[in-house]
């Protein structure tokens, strides 16, 4: 099989096709053909060689977040069947044909999720929802989220309005109209957050990229609120209280929560581009990562054929 890593840190170009055995599965676990995995800005900073507190050997295979058919099962597995196609997250290791996980990350694909998304869901989803379970709200309580239109905070939105939660979401002009659709009852730009009342909301998210914002998110919490930021930053101490995104939630509990809400009001993404399931693919991917406003998640996709394949083969609610 073909895997996607590199023996260097360096750019995009680092990367390199690599030819390994197909991973057997072990008890409890199956072996999945890979329809398609997501590109995270993690897997940029591990290929430049920034994630100095986890040393890897090389080569090593980046990928969290994988979509893809059972090909084989493992002692003991008696959840899933051959041809099931499943999302699945896992800690390294995406960027191949084959992959092995343990039933406890994956979970059945329903209908009401994509492909792509499916793609692209796992590693912002678990995090929104480890978000959402750290906040304890309840229906009507109100919920900023600045950054609403990334990854993270658009399923953010939409896990909240499940709850029946008043989300007021911050995001570029570009994102308006996705956040519209995914229900977010009030839409504001960085210019329009100024204007709104000091110190008036009890919980405040600031998901943007390396915690920009952190002073907007400041002026809007009130005294005695919740501000919960997701990027390794330091947060000024105030009058409110100080969360972070320090640890994620259970996968198969996360991911349960996250196809219920799938099945029961729809969940999407914006894919920013899906690119072909080769080097030159990878490469393209991390070259986008590089630049910036990539538009929503990449993904690397197997081509239609295969994914039509896959989706007549099991066809799940």
């Amino acid at each position: 099989m073909k895997r996607f890593g590199f023996e260097h840190f360096g750019d995009p170009k680092a990367f390199t096709t690599i030819n390994a055995p197909a991973p057997q599965p072990k008890a409890g676990q199956v072996q999945l053909e890979v329809l398609g995995f997501g590109l995270n800005p993690y897997d940029a900073s591990l290929r430049r060689g920034e994630q100095t507190s986890r040393p890897l050997k090389f080569p090593i295979v980046p990928g969290s977040d994988v979509v893809g058919r059972v090909s084989a099962i493992g002692e003991g597995v008696s959840d899933y069947a051959l041809g099931d196609v499943v999302i699945n997250y896992r800690p390294i290791g995406g960027y191949s044909e084959f992959v092995t996980a343990s039933t406890s990350k994956i979970i059945k694909k329903p209908t009401a999720i994509s492909f792509m998304t499916a793609a692209a869901l796992p590693l912002v989803g678990i995090a929104a929802f480890s978000i959402l379970t750290q906040l304890d709200l309840y229906a009507h309580d109100s919920l900023v989220i600045i950054g609403a239109g990334g990854g993270i905070g658009s399923v953010l939105v939409q896990l909240a309005k499940a709850q029946g939660v008043h989300v007021v979401a911050i995001a570029g002009l570009a994102h308006h109209d996705q956040l519209k659709a995914l229900g977010a009852d009030v839409i504001l730009d960085d210019v329009e957050a100024q204007a709104l009342q000091s110190h008036h909301y009890p919980t405040v998210v600031n998901v943007r990229f390396n915690g920009a914002t952190t002073p907007l998110a400041q002026r809007l919490v009130t005294s005695g609120g919740k501000l919960l930021t997701s990027a390794y930053v330091d947060v000024p101490d105030g009058d409110y209280q100080k969360l972070a995104l320090t640890k994620l939630a259970p996968t198969d509990v996360a991911l349960a929560a996250l196809v219920s809400t799938a099945r029961a009001w729809g969940l999407s993404m914006t894919v920013g581009e899906s690119l072909p399931f080769t080097l030159a693919g990878v490469r393209r991917g991390h070259e986008l990562l590089e630049a910036g406003n990539t538009g929503g998640k990449l993904v690397v996709m197997q081509p239609d054929a295969v994914l039509n394949a896959a989706h007549v083969d099991r066809n799940l609610l």
